[in-house]
């Protein structure tokens, strides 16, 4: 489980593909925030991974075909930024919120403009099934980042986003037409389902 606070910004050292899946390395820089550990399980761009190779601040993820085919890790080249958050320990501040590294859909920005010192940013899912989990003031995580919605419209919706986070994640890269992972708040899906098998 995560909780949706980035911790990281890591780049891509190298991609080598694996019969079809692939396996990529990245780098933390020289000024790493975080410790990571041989078979440590991390958020990479909102999705769970599992880390080896640890060599100094570099180490390695396996992403399998599944992943690829749902999340945007498939845009994943040399030099790509990506959002890291390590695994949340029973001790630590949840102040995010729940968030358990299974994207849930993919979207596309198709708004993003300036407001005071803040930033707006709309995008559209581009699976409308998943639209009805989106509430005004809800929460909602985006490449990894728990954000709460400001706006529900159809199949898209929007996110206010601070100097903060906008200078500590990889939305300060975002363009028109990036596409992102979005994970739907885990508790919509349960509270579904139990009201289903009523």
């Amino acid at each position: 489980m995560f909780t949706g606070i980035i911790q990281q910004i890591a780049t891509v050292e190298s991609i080598n593909s694996k019969h079809g899946d692939i396996q990529c390395v990245f780098s933390l820089g020289n000024d790493s925030l975080i410790s990571i550990d041989e078979g440590d399980s991390l958020s990479v761009n909102g999705v769970c991974l599992t880390a080896y190779n640890i060599d100094n601040n570099l180490f390695s993820v396996d992403i399998s075909n599944e992943t690829l085919d749902l999340t945007n890790l498939t845009q994943l080249c040399t030099g790509y930024k990506v959002n890291l958050e390590s695994a949340l320990c029973l001790k630590d501040k949840l102040g995010g919120h729940m968030v358990s590294g299974h994207v849930d859909c993919m979207a596309n920005v198709i708004e993003i403009y300036e407001d005071a010192r803040s930033y707006r940013i709309r995008f559209q899912l581009n699976d409308s099934f998943f639209s009805k989990y989106i509430v005004k003031k809800g929460s909602i995580c985006v490449d990894g980042i728990s954000l709460t919605v400001n706006d529900d419209l159809n199949d898209t919706f929007s996110v206010n986003i601070i100097p903060y986070t906008w200078s500590n994640t990889i939305m300060m890269y975002y363009k028109l037409g990036s596409i992102v992972n979005i994970e739907i708040d885990r508790i919509a899906l349960h509270i579904e389902k139990l009201i289903q098998k009523k």
